[in-house]
């Protein structure tokens, strides 16, 4: 492996030495850590590395200069843990270049009666995030409230491969709607936002996917969304496409009613097949390593979600009033 960059003078097993500590910091098993290290080196090493492997290629020699993020970063982004160079980066995406987002618009009185079908089921659990500090910490010790006003609770579709089939069970048709967007990246959910809630600002995990909104029972004019710079108000059927790298943060105004869309995930469009294939994986070999050490770590994030799945303490009325 010989990256090409002025900026990079290293020798070659120099080079070698910082890969495989690069993907040791990946948290990953012996056997996916050797995987990946043969990947990366057919990826860069096959002569296409140019074109169907440029933003991995990129994304490795940022790590192997010990950078997290390229210097053309928005200062929206500057949150984001995780930045791929290279990606086309706005904060709000015209929907008409995305043809998967008429599928979901076309089937929004299916997903609405699916979801308005959960009224007298279970499911719908607190959001949490992970306790970074003592600031919005809960009474329930599950994480902490990514809110600061109102409840915010969600049912889990897809997310971070934790078994939540249950809940498809519940909504098949809405499921399958999902599974058959090709560029679908394992994470939906539906959000709801009671009355007077305000979802604090903050920034997603990454740029390598989007972030779809399908907002399914809305008052008009009562719910905003905030995307870097951008001010948008939510209308009932309507799609919103963002990069939620991006600074962003929620309000649901209306003092009687809740706010609930279904938020889809999708890969990045500029990322290749191969590329979505490679980031899948060290994104499920992570997942992995997580899983194994939940127990010893109550504090993670896979944690948090498997215990406010079984808590099941989510108020009928923040969801449904």
């Amino acid at each position: 492996m010989s990256p090409n960059g002025s900026d990079f003078h290293l020798s070659k097993d120099a080079i070698e030495r910082k890969l495989h500590e690069v993907i040791v910091s990946w948290g990953m098993s012996a056997f996916s850590s050797n995987i990946a290290y043969h990947w990366i080196r057919r990826a860069v090493n096959d002569g296409k590395g140019d074109s169907e492997w440029i933003h991995v290629r990129k994304w490795i020699l940022l790590q192997l200069n010990g950078q997290r993020r390229s210097k053309h970063t928005s200062p929206w982004q500057l949150g984001c843990p995780e930045i791929i160079p290279l990606l086309q980066s706005r904060p709000i995406w015209k929907t008409s270049n995305l043809p998967w987002v008429e599928s979901l618009e076309s089937s929004f009185a299916v997903i609405k009666e699916e979801l308005l079908g959960l009224q007298s089921k279970q499911g719908f659990q607190p959001y949490r995030a992970p306790s970074l500090d003592n600031d919005n910490q809960v009474s329930d010790k599950l994480g902490t409230a990514a809110h600061d006003r109102g409840e915010w609770n969600v049912f889990y579709l897809f997310l971070h491969n934790v078994d939540f089939s249950m809940n498809r069970s519940l909504c098949p048709q809405t499921v399958a709607i999902i599974e058959s967007i090709e560029s679908q990246y394992d994470h939906a959910f539906f959000s709801a936002l009671a009355p007077h809630t305000h979802v604090k600002k903050h920034n997603g995990p990454t740029n390598k996917k989007l972030r779809c909104h399908l907002p399914l029972v809305v008052q008009k004019d009562q719910c905003r969304i905030r995307v870097g710079d951008e001010l948008i108000k939510v209308e009932e059927g309507k799609c919103l496409v963002f990069d939620d790298s991006f600074e962003h943060e929620a309000w649901n105004d209306d003092p009687d009613h809740s706010r609930i869309v279904l938020i889809v995930d999708v890969w990045h469009p500029d990322l290749t097949r191969e590329e979505r294939r490679f980031f899948n994986f060290v994104r499920n070999a992570e997942l992995r390593a997580c899983k194994k050490y939940c127990k010893k770590d109550s504090s993670n994030f896979y944690s948090i979600i498997q215990a406010g799945k079984q808590s099941k303490k989510s108020s009928h009325d923040a969801i449904w009033k």
